[in-house]
């Protein structure tokens, strides 16, 4: 496994899991709305870059040369790609945000939906990079 490919498994099971908990908390009810829901992303928000940190110093220690390496041709395809698919996502979940405004969620939830769409394309964008990269493209 190539060290990109190390780093597109790293950030889905990162975001994955920090926001996963966000958003489990958070229509459990286990979190009340204001400024608890605005700590608990934060917490969650630096868990992410903590682990990030932490994972791919990991992954490019394991791995230095591939690290240190600049992107080969098949790695820059991958990843405008990758974006690409990203990019879609993001778009139709926004144009989607019009279905929660519809139904008369109050602010703080249209909030929530928006990351989510963030976090939705994020993880649209590791998925497909690591799909590329499996599939040898």
């Amino acid at each position: 496994m190539s060290f990109r490919e190390k780093s597109a498994w790293i950030t889905l099971v990162t975001v994955l899991v920090c926001f996963g908990a966000y958003y489990g908390a958070v229509l459990s009810g286990a979190v009340s709305r204001g400024f608890a829901t605005v700590h608990l992303l934060a917490i969650c928000v630096a868990a992410l870059v903590g682990l990030q940190i932490v994972l791919h110093a990991v992954a490019a220690r394991l791995s230095p040369r591939e690290a240190q390496a600049p992107r080969d041709e098949r790695e820059a395809l991958i990843q405008a790609r990758s974006h690409t698919v990203g990019y879609y996502v993001l778009m139709v979940m926004v144009l989607l945000l019009a279905l929660p405004v519809h139904f008369g969620h109050p602010p703080g939830d249209l909030l929530n939906f928006a990351l989510l769409d963030v976090v939705v394309a994020t993880l649209a964008v590791s998925g497909a990079q690591i799909v590329m990269f499996r599939r040898g493209l």
